[in-house]
């Protein structure tokens, strides 16, 4: 799906579009798992799939500081462990769980509005 957008700010990594096996974030076509913020952008990440996510891969991404993390899990929503949420709670984050065409969405939203936002982004055909 295409998403519409104004790129005011040339440095931030915004989500032009997504499909079953690829993102396309601002110029670049990525067809990996990715984690995406404002600044940083991690391809290849965690190629074994969403249901390989634990808490060790929360580590980096609370060391981005976000305000809050969104894991779009593929096609459809699947909640991750509670061990996960709990985690995310200590560091007092907000954390969403979404399908990845929802995540991909709320995170552009996100990002406009001047969140400190982390997205994990797993490619619907895993």
């Amino acid at each position: 799906m295409k998403i519409e957008l104004d790129i005011s700010e040339p440095d931030v990594h915004k989500i032009r579009s997504y499909s079953n096996d690829s993102f396309t974030v601002n110029d670049s076509v990525i067809n990996s798992n990715i984690v995406i913020s404002r600044h940083t952008l991690e391809e290849n990440w965690l190629q074994q799939g969403y249901q390989n996510f634990a808490t060790q891969h929360l580590d980096a991404i609370i060391s981005m500081n976000p305000e809050i993390i969104i894991i779009g899990t593929g096609e459809k929503i699947a909640f991750p462990d509670q061990s996960i949420m709990a985690y995310v709670n200590q560091h007092q984050i907000g954390l969403e769980i979404m399908d990845t065409g929802a995540a991909c969405r709320s995170y552009n939203l996100l990002i406009d509005e001047g969140r400190e936002v982390v997205a994990c982004l797993f490619l619907c055909s895993d």
